[in-house]
């Protein structure tokens, strides 16, 4: 660790786990020298041995506290989201005022808006930034999104590096709502091929349903993949939910609770209740958008989720 005193630095991380790892060393590697972090959990064990091992190979000096962020012309932070406020009111007075806050906390919009908020009132540079994908395996190049009114000049400076940094308007809580949202449908997917698989496993067909399923995937583009279910699903989704019913007794005889099975029942039973069938006489609609302009306004009135 080192004090304070000292030179500038290009980069500053606040927390120094597998991402901020993953991004450091790629930059190093893209030509960035002089990159600090201050990571509370630096000197205690069990993270202590691993943190200094990574810092010295990404070539990042280790800080003994906050204040070393002062010297910083780009701040990441890179912590638990539980901490992202946290580290707002005990870091963010510390980075210079010309510098960019870069929150890149795994938040939902409103908290990430809320930190920015508290960024910008303390009279520091914020951007809300996410990461779309895995840091461990791009590391630099991970692809991020950012909003805020630096945004764009956060892109400019990393952009001699190779960072892939897609700027998305400058309303706080874009960039984290675009991850949030998206992770829906990420850990959505990975939670339906645990539940399919370790089910088709004791079957017996996980070869086969797993080929099936990715042929499937592979005829056409992502995108018309996408507009295809959403847009047949308008019609079909209560024969869908007759046909889940029966996949769900599978998953039971399997022996596994039918976590994500019952959650697809009750999802194409719910469109199948609105009526959208009758009223669109049966028929497709032409488009993504217009599929989802009739899921929206059909569930209008259904009653509100309450937030946990």
């Amino acid at each position: 660790m080192v004090s304070a005193a000292g030179s500038g630095y290009r980069l500053g991380f606040v927390g120094f786990g597998e991402a901020a790892f993953s991004i450091a060393s790629g930059l190093r590697e893209a030509g960035l020298d002089g990159m600090a972090a201050f990571d509370v959990a630096a000197d205690r064990e069990p993270f202590r041995t691993r943190i200094h091992q990574r810092a010295n190979e990404a070539g990042v000096t280790l800080l003994d506290g906050p204040e070393g962020l002062a010297r910083a012309e780009t701040v990441f932070v890179l912590v638990q989201p539980s901490a992202a406020m946290a580290v707002a009111r005990s870091c963010a007075a510390h980075v210079g005022p010309e510098a960019l806050y870069v929150d890149l906390t795994s938040l939902g919009p409103t908290d990430k808006a809320a930190v920015g908020a508290h960024v910008t009132a303390a009279g520091r540079r914020f951007v809300d930034a996410a990461i779309l994908g895995s840091a461990p395996a791009s590391r630099h190049r991970v692809p991020i999104v950012a909003a805020g009114p630096q945004a764009e000049e956060f892109a400019r400076r990393f952009a001699p590096y190779g960072m892939d940094i897609s700027p998305v308007g400058e309303r706080f809580g874009a960039a984290a709502g675009i991850k949030i949202v998206r992770s829906v449908l990420a850990k959505g997917l990975e939670a339906l091929y645990v539940e399919a698989l370790i089910a088709a496993r004791r079957m017996g067909v996980e070869t086969e349903v797993l080929q099936s399923f990715c042929a499937f995937l592979d005829a056409r583009p992502a995108l018309d993949t996408a507009a295809m279910l959403v847009r047949s699903h308008v019609p079909h989704a209560g024969r869908r939910a007759d046909e889940m019913r029966m996949s769900r007794a599978a998953v039971i005889e399997a022996g596994l609770d039918p976590l994500m099975t019952d959650a697809i029942v009750r999802l194409m039973e719910r469109t199948a209740a609105t009526g959208v069938v009758e009223s669109s006489g049966g028929n497709q609609p032409p488009t993504l958008d217009a599929a989802l302009d009739i899921l929206d306004a059909a569930l209008v009135s259904a009653t509100k989720p309450s937030v946990s």
